[in-house]
């Protein structure tokens, strides 16, 4: 518009011009060339003003692109991609410098049910609040990122402590687990820890986030709203080493694993409700010789699936040798076949191929499977239930329950290990009134309790009359191969 007007006032001053001599060629040029002369200033400076324009468009563009790839566009923190490119160039600075920093693995327990019962919106803003809380509970040179879904990553930088390291974290489950008003909802998560440090932990990025991760493990194996360093990882008998990890995958490839059954009794009958099936690992270190030790070892192998199978049609066909249509085996289920679509299809079509209803299989299923994989195990298990398979869930007795999940759950039958409650206090009395507090909970669940590997005689009689329905252990029979457990059966039919 500045350019127009100036223009145009220049050629009515050259048409002036024009008007009070005799137009020539050369009068003519004349007047265009002052004309033009003096537009010049205004075209210089519209011709600057555009590459301005143009230039900030540009960086604006290169900015706004620059974010998409680095930072997340729900909560605004740094992404996977951004924080990957940080923690390699945070281990280049240690290496240089000599200090040390931490790598904080976290994710939120509880998260599911919250984006599931009020919808995504509600999941996405409790998102962004908790970005928030880690953000202002670590210090301002500490780096918070989210690698995607409910898991959120912080490196704590320019050298750490413990000291330092546990203050933050126990801030970090402190103000993550207090209440949050979403959508005019109140509505509480908590969060559980794991760490690694470099360079005790790990000198590469990829090491540091694996030995993170089974340190998030283990966290939450403990229960929920705790933190767990990485060192503590391998003193614990549930949790693999490099070493161990590899010989059980190649035991698990040269099927290594024997079934093994004993009875489980009514405690008010005496009578043989069924079997449970547990398997042994051959030649396994001490402490991971049973299923329930090497549970975890197998959910980290490439045999999940495959030995989950296994095990299901192991039952059947030992249930077709005995061929006692009147009893049940209890077997595990593994989390792999937990993740498999039209699981109940598959399996009722393996168990029949043996003859065998999917009455007579119980399967049973951890407490932290269902934790872990929340909603999705609630309706798996909904699937078998209706599918005719009895379900039994095993664990109670140390490990976090969560009511409102539990509550979802149509199952048979509620499995407490007698030696895990015997880890819970160290007074029998406190031990008795939370053993008697889970046989009420099972009960207003509508399912029978089962105390499993008891091996003291005289606690036959005490569970009786805590109102136990059925028990099984050394105290009854201790494990035997299936060929003697027929003849076992055989002799008390």
């Amino acid at each position: 518009m500045i350019g127009s007007s100036a223009s145009a006032k220049a050629g009515q001053r050259a048409k002036d011009g024009l008007k009070n001599e005799t137009p020539t060629p050369l009068t003519v040029w004349r007047h265009r060339l002052r004309g033009w002369w003096r537009q010049l200033p205004d075209k210089l400076l519209r011709k600057a003003s555009l590459s301005e324009l143009v230039e900030a468009q540009v960086h604006a563009r290169t900015e706004a692109l620059m974010r998409q790839a680095n930072y997340d566009a729900l909560t605004h923190l740094p992404n996977r991609h951004y924080f990957t490119t940080t923690l390699e160039q945070s281990i280049q600075q240690a290496e240089q410098t000599g200090k040390p920093f931490a790598l904080l693995f976290l994710d939120l327990d509880g998260f599911k049910p919250v984006n599931d019962t009020y919808g995504h919106g509600a999941g996405d803003e409790l998102l962004r609040l908790v970005a928030g809380r880690l953000t202002a509970s670590v210090r301002e040179e500490d780096f918070v990122a989210r690698l995607g879904g409910d898991e959120f990553v912080i490196l704590l930088r320019n050298g750490v402590d413990d000291e330092v390291i546990e203050t933050i974290c126990k801030r970090l489950i402190h103000e993550v687990s207090r209440p949050y008003w979403v959508e005019g909802v109140a509505v509480q998560v908590s969060t559980s820890v794991g760490v690694a440090e470099f360079p005790a932990d790990g000198k590469t990025a990829g090491l540091l986030m694996e030995h993170a991760d089974q340190a998030l493990y283990v966290a939450k194996h403990r229960g929920r709203k705790q933190f767990c360093f990485y060192r503590d990882v391998s003193t614990l008998p549930n949790v693999a080493s490099d070493q161990l990890q590899a010989r059980f995958e190649v035991d698990a490839e040269h099927q290594k694993f024997t079934p093994f059954f004993r009875p489980v009794v009514a405690m008010n009958s005496q009578a043989i409700l069924g079997v449970r099936m547990n398997v042994r690992w051959e030649g396994a270190p001490p402490g991971h010789v049973w299923y329930e030790d090497w549970q975890t070892l197998l959910a980290r192998s490439q045999w999940g699936l495959s030995m989950g199978l296994w095990m299901v049609e192991m039952a059947a066909w030992q249930l077709a040798q005995w061929q006692e249509d009147a009893w049940a085996c209890y077997v595990p289920l593994d989390q792999a076949l937990l993740l498999q679509e039209d699981v109940a299809m598959l399996l009722v079509q393996r168990v029949s191929d043996h003859g065998i209803s999917p009455e007579q299989l119980i399967l049973s299923v951890d407490t932290d499977v269902i934790h872990k994989l929340d909603q999705r195990a609630v309706q798996v298990l909904a699937d078998l239930k209706a599918a005719g398979f009895c379900i039994a869930v095993h664990g109670f007795g140390h490990k976090a329950l969560e009511p409102t999940l539990f509550a979802q759950l149509d199952i048979d039958q509620l499995i407490i290990r007698w030696p895990e409650v015997q880890t819970l206090a160290n007074a029998e009395a406190k031990r008795l009134r939370w053993l008697v507090g889970l046989i009420q909970w099972g009960h207003a669940l509508g399912a029978d309790v089962l105390v499993s590997d008891v091996d003291d005689d005289a606690m036959l009689s005490r569970l009786h009359a805590l109102g136990v329905d059925a028990v099984e252990g050394a105290a009854v029979q201790d494990y035997v191969s299936g060929e003697a457990m027929g003849r076992y059966l055989s002799a008390c039919a």
